[in-house]
């Protein structure tokens, strides 16, 4: 009779699976953990946001520039647009230049005619009787040389006296006197030099 041998219920069947194919014929499991591994991952999130980020900014500085651009382009537009008015204005200035100095002149000519009418005044108002003058030269910008005659050798000291207080006329020298003839009788002829006030004429 024969005996089973009963397995032991502690006894856990092992199950072995051998693949017996020729190495040609079997399947390779393609092995795509590296997917999902955090050093792939990580890297390239990060270098897909800094290729995203220069994208952005290389457009940014694109659209930047091409508006510089364009501003710039409008600009040299309009100057050149509104040259011929510039050039207009230039000449209006210089204009204006030429007319200012004009106008200077001219206030100029009205101050000197005043001081000369003052100064005529001045020399004839206070001339002697018997005294003429022959010439009144000009010898500097304030400087003076009055010729005359005289039949009264007195009336040139008065003379001079009476000039030196006029507002026109700062000092009084006598150059030369000497005696001379008119119509027969003794006379005396002198010349006389008049420093004139430099603020006569300018006032008022």
């Amino acid at each position: 009779m024969a005996t089973q041998k009963k397995e032991s219920p502690n006894t856990s069947a092992l199950a072995i699976s051998i693949n017996l194919l020729p190495i040609e014929f079997r399947k390779k499991k393609k092995d795509l953990s590296w997917v999902t591994d955090r050093r792939t991952i990580w890297p390239t999130v990060a270098l897909i946001a800094a290729i995203v980020a220069f994208v952005m900014i290389d457009n940014f500085i694109t659209e930047t520039k091409d508006n510089l651009n364009s501003e710039l382009t409008r600009v040299k537009e309009e100057v050149e647009r509104q040259r011929p008015l510039l050039q207009k204005i230039g000449e209006l200035e210089q204009k204006q230049g030429i007319v200012n100095t004009k106008i200077n002149a001219l206030k100029s000519i009205q101050v000197n005619k005043k001081r000369w009418v003052v100064l005529f005044e001045n020399i004839s108002s206070v001339l002697p009787p018997n005294m003429w003058l022959a010439s009144l030269n000009q010898m500097g910008e304030y400087n003076l040389e009055l010729k005359g005659t005289t039949f009264d050798f007195s009336e040139v000291a008065d003379y001079m006296v009476k000039l030196e207080k006029q507002s026109s006329i700062e000092a009084v020298s006598l150059v030369t006197i000497a005696t001379t003839k008119v119509d027969g009788e003794e006379a005396y002829s002198f010349t006389i030099s008049i420093v004139l006030s430099k603020d006569n004429g300018q006032e008022g």
